[in-house]
């Protein structure tokens, strides 16, 4: 067995042995977030601290097998959240604080683990990133439009140029307060933190197909943004460099694929296309 707390976490249980403190985890003991299979994230509140637990029951052989069979790995332990956290920490990402984890069981049929994450206080996401947003309008909006995109592109630049993909980007898992919002002025940093880090991946080089997979499941989380070829190029101009034109048209394969992998995300969700700036349908798109 692996267990591993902050001190302010151990404290804060009414539990002696570390037996003991695993299976409290392992119980639902606050209000349940969201369930998916063996999979469970609920948040509490325990002795002054505010967390969220995400507990990873054994999943089983007929599970594994069937993600070897599409030839996935398996996401069987809450180990891969807090090991993701770690990377991304390491890298310079702002993630939330890790102040537990632990493991015990057989790989990769049944293992029991749990991962606790500090929760960000009055939080909203960026999927209702759009003008009019928490009452920010006119240039005020328009500074902060720029601000966002320049420090999601800034982040997605660092995460794979680490090596590193996070297979569900999309601008839901990017998290700012609120305060920051409302009190935010030109020329501040602005403080976004990714979150749902238990699909992320680490290795020398992003593979292809997972760097488009990343930035097409961007793209198409932000296509209801009412977002310009402005916006758009700010956003190459920081993930590409100085010289995104040229990468544009060099690698204009790869582009054309990840537009055309969040168009078909897109049009499977909404079931219809989506309204595209110029930018998107003269270059990305083969006319």
């Amino acid at each position: 067995m692996y267990l591993k707390l902050d001190p302010s976490l151990k404290d804060a249980l009414p539990l002696s042995k570390d037996s003991e403190r695993f299976d409290w985890f392992l119980r639902t003991q606050g209000i349940p977030h969201r369930e998916v299979k063996n999979r469970l994230t609920y948040e509490i509140r325990l002795g002054g601290l505010h967390f969220f637990v995400k507990r990873h029951l054994a999943c089983g052989w007929k599970e594994v097998f069937k993600e070897w069979y599409r030839l996935r790995k398996p996401v069987v332990s809450a180990r891969t959240e807090w090991e993701g956290a770690e990377i991304l920490d390491a890298a310079g990402l702002r993630v939330p604080r890790v102040l537990g984890k632990g493991e015990r069981g057989n790989y990769p049929n049944g293992i029991e683990s749990f991962v606790v994450l500090e929760a960000l206080e009055d939080c909203e996401t960026l999927e209702f990133f759009r003008i009019g947003w928490l009452g920010v309008e006119g240039t005020r909006w328009v500074a902060l439009k720029r601000a966002i995109i320049a420090e999601v592109a800034s982040m997605c630049r660092k995460l794979h140029a680490c090596g590193i993909n996070h297979r569900d980007l999309y601008i839901n898992h990017f998290l700012i307060s609120r305060k920051q919002i409302t009190h935010w002025q030109s020329g501040q940093l602005l403080e976004l933190h990714l979150i749902d880090l238990h699909r992320v991946q680490k290795r020398k080089i992003v593979p292809k197909r997972w760097l488009e997979k990343d930035i097409g499941s961007l793209l198409f989380s932000a296509l209801n943004a009412g977002l310009t070829s402005t916006d758009y190029i700010r956003f190459l101009r920081v993930y590409l460099g100085a010289h995104w034109r040229d990468e544009l048209t060099n690698d204009q394969s790869r582009w054309r694929n990840i537009l055309n992998r969040s168009l078909r995300m897109y049009r499977g969700f909404h079931q219809k296309a989506p309204t595209l700036p110029k930018l998107l349908r003269s270059i990305l798109i083969d006319e």
